[in-house]
């Protein structure tokens, strides 16, 4: 009777081999996840930077319609992660002239993100219908480690869209040829 409990004491525990084994399989799952897990955080941060220009430049929108003004997001620091912009009522306002900007980006924010080019330094905002004058812009972010791209894509009317790159797309965003 005694060995019959004894059996049955040992038959419902788990062994120090197997708790170990368990650790180990655990730990080599982990370091599968290690690589993917950081593309997901470049991606982030990638998609966070086009969407802040995105956003900053319909505020220069708002703000030119509503201020009946000029407005304009200035881009500084092209080809590095030292990239900057800002938005302000007045020319020339970049995030590093000392002026009075109603928004001011560092690029510093979203580590691994390059402002890799612009088609042009300076989007201006018409006062009178919120239309982007000058010609259409574009502004490209460039992933650091996965390559992927993202385009911010401003039309002569004013409309921002933001278009991913066909050789290496970042999901959620409309693949175009013309962003890479």
């Amino acid at each position: 009777m005694i060995q019959h409990t004894r059996n049955r004491w040992r038959a419902s525990g788990v062994s120090l081999i197997e708790v170990l084994i368990g650790l180990v399989v655990l730990g080599i799952l982990g370091l599968m996840a290690v690589p993917s897990w950081a593309e997901f955080q470049e991606r982030q941060r990638l998609k966070a930077a086009a969407e802040t220009l995105a956003g900053s430049l319909n505020l220069a929108r708002s703000e030119a319609l509503a201020q009946q003004q000029f407005a304009y997001v200035q881009l500084s620091g092209q080809s590095g992660e030292r990239w900057c912009y800002a938005v302000a009522t007045t020319p020339n306002c970049d995030c590093q002239a000392g002026c009075e900007a109603i928004q001011r980006v560092e690029g510093q924010s979203w580590s691994g993100v390059t402002l890799s080019s612009t088609s042009r330094k300076v989007f201006r905002f018409n006062w009178k219908n919120g239309s982007a004058t000058g010609a259409n812009g574009t502004a490209t972010f460039i992933g650091a480690q996965s390559g992927q791209r993202l385009c911010v894509v401003l039309s002569n009317l004013g409309r921002v869209r933001i278009t991913t790159s066909k050789q290496k797309p970042v999901p959620g965003y409309t693949q175009d040829a013309g962003c890479s």
